[in-house]
């Protein structure tokens, strides 16, 4: 009897060491595939996504391959200018906390030394390098510290696979994976502070490493999202009450690490302590440079600022970028704070406070700055909440615990899971893309956050925009363009006002010339009224000369229309267009137009093609475009055949304008 009353507790212990790797070997496998899975997605994703992206890249390529914080040169770049930017002592900087890009431009400083590939050459493959080292990597270690918790804290084997399943594929921290941000490093960096915090508060083990790794990441995270400072004060007070010798001596100093590194990298980028992006409304945003001004002097779409603070209430809890719609499983972190009076006994009530009060006070700051009602901008989440991600998680085991056993809660959670899990990898391939909901919402008219573009100032049937008015010092207006041809040999392209008796009328000559060689000149009578009525080519188009044939007016019809059917321009946006007439860039109105046609092909009976013809219109330039483009698509592919660019480069209009900048 006694030797099979003692053999109970190791049979016990034997069946719980195998329960226990089996979870473990779960929990690695759920690792490995979310792994593979982020793996993929980043080395599948394209570089410089988004503005906000592009403005820490630009930090990062500016202290290696030039030394400064500036970015004036590398903003110059296509591709890599973003409207995340400052103006200050005639140089931009990006408006980003430089902390975090000044630590990821020492980790492509290694890479450029010690293999050759930098940013220039090798964008791809360095640009993948980093997000794997700096995304993808701490998120691994954050979720083994999760699958950590779980095992520790929880005591239901569904609460356990919920939430390791919910850390790896339903949080949208996934998406955010494939871009350079600050919101998946402050959620590592949370998740580091969170468990060695919980060692301390919950297991009693008062270590000194555990007081390190919280100070360092507890400001870490602080230092990347700075609403979280109240996260860091909280934990200081915790175990400052739990420990004062070891929180003064080990938590402190560690913290002070990114705390110093935060103000000195501040001050070399600025010359002073206050960050860039606490002078949003100040001329350091307002400004204007080679005669384009900053995107913040007219934000377009979300920036708008729009809805009113209910509005922007809703849409940020249950709407397009609401925390519960795209994210259920978070109503059970929800249900868990209303019975948060019901768990005094259970060990997780600290984090569960702490999540609570941290969710709160964030959420309410940023519903107060009613100046900065844009959801994050264009962006997959209400990505200034993404930090908190890991106290969420954390916070359901209570009520999984509480409720395990019973089947409607197994069932709501795994709806809300596969609600969440769709939410996470719908916008995969580019974080910086609205929400589905948000989209579902546009599609159906519930919401429109576009700004309609300025109407045209007439009806434009026709490429040419306006007719110039001679005057005594320019007697005979003229405009060249001039661009590529599909054989590299340069086109020229010239509209002349040509002298006429007849006021009614105005005579213009246009020239073709490809290479050395005129190729066609012709010369055009319109009537001035039924031009700037907006009338169709042949209505406003007069023939002199009546021996011209209708080959020859179609032809007239054609050039005119810029396409090969008659189709009315549309008004787009306002752009900023450099030219080499000046320095400064003409402000240009869009507008477009398209028509698809059906022709007779070599190799089968018929191919559908789409023209679309591009302008770019300014009323500073004699005949009104200072730039137009050409396209042919195949219909069915959609796939470009061909293109033709021509920009301004001569005209005689007095264009030239100082480059002073202004607020």
């Amino acid at each position: 009897m006694t030797s099979s009353a003692a053999s109970l507790p190791d049979t016990s212990l034997n069946a719980a060491a195998q329960d226990s790797r089996l979870r473990w070997t779960v929990y690695l496998l759920l690792i490995t595939v979310a792994c593979g899975q982020g793996l993929a997605a980043i080395m599948n994703s394209a570089p410089l996504q988004s503005a906000n992206d592009r403005s820490r890249w630009c930090t990062v390529w500016s202290l290696v391959e030039e030394g400064t914080y500036q970015i004036d040169t590398i903003n110059e770049r296509p591709g890599w200018s973003s409207i995340d930017k400052v103006r200050h002592d005639g140089h931009f900087y990006s408006s980003k906390p430089p902390l975090f890009p000044t630590m990821v431009a020492g980790l492509y400083w290694f890479i450029k030394t010690t293999t050759g590939l930098n940013l220039n050459r090798n964008l791809h493959d360095v640009a993948h390098l980093i997000l794997i080292a700096v995304n993808l990597i701490p998120m691994l270690i954050a979720l083994l510290l999760i699958c950590k918790i779980v095992e520790r804290y929880s005591t239901r084997l569904f609460t356990r696979y919920f939430v390791v399943i919910a850390a790896c594929f339903a949080t949208l921290l996934t998406p955010f994976l494939l871009t350079l941000n600050n919101h998946s490093i402050a959620a590592s960096s949370a998740i580091f502070t969170i468990y060695p915090l919980m060692r301390i508060l919950i297991d009693g083990e008062q270590r000194k490493r555990y007081f390190l790794l919280a100070g360092f990441f507890a400001m870490l995270t602080c230092c990347n999202e700075l609403p979280a400072a109240l996260f860091g004060l909280i934990v200081f007070g915790l175990l400052f009450r739990a420990n004062p010798r070891l929180t003064l001596l080990v938590f402190s100093p560690a913290a002070l690490v990114p705390l110093f590194g935060f103000f000195i990298t501040n001050y070399a980028a600025t010359g002073g302590w206050k960050p860039f992006y606490m002078y949003y409304g100040t001329e350091k945003y307002l400004y204007e440079h080679k005669g384009v001004p900053s995107y913040w002097n007219n934000p377009q779409d979300l920036d708008r600022n729009l809805d009113s603070p209910l509005v922007y209430f809703f849409h940020c809890t249950l709407g397009h970028h609401g925390i519960f719609s795209l994210s259920p499983i978070y109503f059970l972190t929800l249900f868990a704070w209303l019975r948060i009076s019901k768990y005094k006994a259970h060990l997780l009530r600290h984090l569960l406070w702490i999540s609570l009060i941290l969710s709160v006070i964030v959420f309410g700051f940023y519903l107060s700055r009613t100046n900065n009602y844009n959801y994050g901008g264009n962006s997959s989440a209400l990505r200034w909440m993404l930090w908190l991600t890991p106290f969420w998680l954390i916070s359901m085991i209570p009520l999984l615990d509480e409720f395990a056993e019973k089947r409607w809660l197994k069932g709501l959670g795994i709806l809300c899971l596969l609600g969440s899990v769709f939410s996470a990898y719908h916008p995969l391939h580019n974080p910086w893309r609205a929400p589905w909901i948000y989209s579902m919402f546009e599609q159906a008219g519930w919401i429109n956050y576009k700004q309609p573009p300025a109407a045209l100032q007439r009806p434009l049937t026709t490429w040419l925009a306006a007719l110039p008015e001679p005057t005594q010092e320019i007697p005979e207006p003229f405009v060249e363009f001039s661009g590529p041809a599909n054989d590299g040999r340069l086109v020229k392209l010239r509209i002349s006002l040509q002298p006429s008796s007849d006021a009614a009328v105005r005579v213009i000559q246009v020239t073709h010339t490809l290479g050395s060689e005129t190729r066609d000149t012709r010369q055009y009578t319109i009537n001035i009224a039924d031009f700037n009525a907006g009338k169709w080519p042949q209505d406003f188009l007069r023939w002199p000369d009546q021996d011209v044939s209708q080959a020859e007016k179609y032809a007239a019809y054609r050039f005119f229309y810029g396409m090969p059917r008659p189709r009315k321009y549309n008004p787009g946006r306002t752009r900023y267009l450099f030219t080499p007439l000046r320095e400064d860039a003409f402000e240009c109105q869009l507008a477009a137009s398209q028509v698809a046609v059906t022709i007779a092909a070599k190799t089968a009976a018929e191919q559908s093609l789409r023209y679309r013809k591009d302008l770019w219109l300014c009323d500073q330039i004699p005949f009104g475009v200072a730039k137009l483009e050409t396209s042919v698509y195949d219909s069915e592919s959609n796939l470009l055949l061909s293109r033709q660019t021509l920009v301004v480069t001569d005209c005689s209009s007095q264009t030239s304008t100082s480059s002073a900048e202004a607020p």
